[in-house]
């Protein structure tokens, strides 16, 4: 997951995008999300995107959820996105692949 992301960005950016996946899964709890049987596919995207684990997953379960839904176009631009620019600071995705801090051992003394 580190390798997918630059960065997790905070504060201003990083509450963008905790927004923009809160919108995502809003949209996917729409009512008529249960047409075409797309139901789970919904629940378990929006199970993801909440609390922003594994965000490429997430994406990839959402996209085909809001097309069955039969979200227009700008809906189904909006979890790529979010694919593009990552989960932000403020997910699970950030604790547990974020940046990390190297600490080197103290040199030997002699």
């Amino acid at each position: 997951m580190q390798r997918l992301y630059v960065m997790f960005p905070d504060r201003g950016p990083g509450l963008g995008l905790l927004w923009l996946r809160m919108c995502v899964a809003s949209a996917l709890l729409l009512p008529g999300t249960a047409a075409g049987g797309s139901w789970w596919l919904c629940l378990a995207a929006t199970g993801l995107l909440l609390p922003g684990l594994l965000t490429p997953l997430a994406v990839a379960l959402a996209v085909p959820g809001l097309y069955w839904q039969g979200a227009a176009l700008p809906w189904l631009l909006l979890p790529l996105a979010l694919l593009l620019l990552g989960p932000g600071a403020y997910s699970l995705d950030a604790r547990l692949f974020g940046r990390r801090r190297l600490r080197r051992p103290p040199p030997p003394i002699g």
